[in-house]
């Protein structure tokens, strides 16, 4: 067996178990919190208004509310919280594949798992979003305050702020909040699998949840530490002013933050494995 087949087949055993697993479930109840907390404001908004949104605009909204952002990644948690798996079947793979070829495909199962998770939810905000296809924001967004001004600085307003669609387009904003989303599961997937490789697995789950809360609380705070945690480099409304052309927090140190982060996670879980000894496995699935 090559090394490719190695990887895909550990890859891809890995993904049809973790995508049949009856936990999969969790993310429609996800969806349901997501359309009522973000979609169905915005839909209010459009029979208020007189036009619809753009199909795009509530994955935007969802990418970028600070509630759904905190949901989103501990859904993701929960679901792959038991990875890398140690069972019976782990000594098999890692007998015919080798520590590498297993770890590179845990890895590439990782990303299959991230980007299905994340097109499930851009799929079910677009199914939802009764919108019209286009390339820019609708009027709805962009506009809606100034016919009806009472309502500015409402929740719904902040879930697609003037930092967001007076600073880029449509397709930038949601393009944006898919990669940083996409590297910011990958890190906190990748401090579970350290402590998972270590066999401290409790600790990894309980320290990618903290990294979580702290970035809401400080989020919240406006706090400038919010920097030091993913959930604000995620959040790509929170890096501009809200008329001015001017970055509060240059974007581009936020793809860094994540490449860092995910490569000194890389290394880490390297070590990890090359040290990795298979002791205290389920011997069954």
């Amino acid at each position: 067996m090559n090394k490719i087949r190695c990887i895909w087949s550990v890859a891809r055993t890995e993904y049809l178990r973790w995508i049949t697993n009856p936990r999969i479930i969790i993310v429609g109840v996800l969806l349901v919190f997501m359309k009522t907390l973000a979609v169905t404001p915005l839909l209010e908004r459009t029979v208020k208004f007189g036009e619809k949104l753009n199909i795009l605009e509530p994955f935007a909204a969802i990418g970028n509310s600070g509630m759904l952002v905190m949901l989103m990644p501990c859904v993701f948690l929960i679901l792959i919280s038991d990875y890398p798996k140690m069972t019976g079947s782990t000594l098999f793979f890692v007998g015919r594949t080798g520590k590498t070829n297993w770890f590179l495909g845990q890895l590439i199962f990782l990303i299959m798992a991230i980007l299905t998770f994340l097109v499930i939810v851009l799929l079910g905000s677009i199914l939802v979003s009764k919108g019209e296809m286009g390339m820019n924001w609708s009027n709805t967004v962009t506009k809606y305050e100034s016919r009806f001004p009472n309502e500015a600085g409402s929740f719904t307003s902040q879930l697609l702020p003037s930092n967001l669609y007076n600073q880029m387009s449509l397709l930038s904003a949601v393009g944006q909040t898919l990669i940083l989303m996409l590297m910011y599961l990958f890190m906190l997937s990748l401090i579970i699998y350290f402590f998972k490789l270590i066999h401290i697995q409790s600790f990894g789950l309980f320290a990618a949840i903290f990294i979580v809360a702290a970035g809401v609380m400080t989020c919240s705070l406006k706090s400038p530490s919010m920097w030091v945690f993913p959930m604000a480099n995620t959040i790509v409304w929170l890096h501009y002013e809200e008329v001015l052309s001017k970055q509060v927090f240059p974007i581009w140190c936020s793809y860094t933050y994540f490449i860092t982060a995910i490569a000194v996670g890389l290394t880490l879980n390297t070590i990890a494995v090359i040290r990795l000894q298979f002791y205290n496995i389920e011997l069954v699935e």
